[in-house]
């Protein structure tokens, strides 16, 4: 587990003057752009060739922190 100090320094390294990261199913997500990034033996490893993409995204380039199209609603 992720103490709360941690994670209000921890930021997505592939934005990281912008963008923190939250807890969401004993992972660590960018809150832009929900890259997930997995914490073994209680270390985040917050390296991007490890990190796990969203749905819908098959590059990091594709990523809106990365110049591509930000992730639209569902329900559009």
């Amino acid at each position: 587990m992720i103490s709360q100090d941690l994670l209000d320094i921890l930021r997505c390294p592939l934005d990281p003057s912008n963008t923190r990261l939250r807890m969401k199913d004993d992972q660590l997500e960018c809150e832009r752009c929900e890259l997930r990034f997995q914490i073994k033996d209680g270390f985040p490893i917050l390296v991007v060739e490890e990190a796990i993409l969203p749905a819908g995204c098959e590059s990091v380039g594709q990523l809106p922190c990365q110049g591509g199209e930000a992730k639209k609603p569902a329900n559009v």
